[in-house]
């Protein structure tokens, strides 16, 4: 991987990606990945917030349509897949690199 101008060893272009560090991706790009685990859970909880309310929506406003026992277990399946999201995004972010 090249880096940019005044990023790595002088700024200068390397042949084959060699000469960049972790450290130089890291400031060039700003925050790691490993390091934003307080967007992930505000996300997560976000996301299921957003769910429960559309269930509530559907519930009170369409109670014909929308059963509650049908509210309550599309809440639970849709928990259950959001959690399963939620923990491969953390698994994934927080993976080592492998090193040759």
């Amino acid at each position: 991987m090249t880096l940019p101008k005044g990023y790595g060893s002088g700024g200068r272009r390397t042949g084959g990606g060699g000469g960049e560090g972790r450290d130089d991706v890291e400031r060039m790009i700003g925050r790691r990945v490993e390091n934003m685990n307080g967007i992930y859970i505000i996300g997560f909880a976000l996301c299921w917030a957003a769910t429960a309310g559309g269930v509530y929506v559907g519930v009170s406003i369409y109670p014909w349509a929308y059963p509650l026992p049908s509210g309550i277990y599309a809440l639970s399946v849709l928990t259950v897949i959001e959690a399963l999201g939620f923990f491969f995004i953390m698994k994934v972010a927080h993976e080592k690199p492998v090193r040759a």
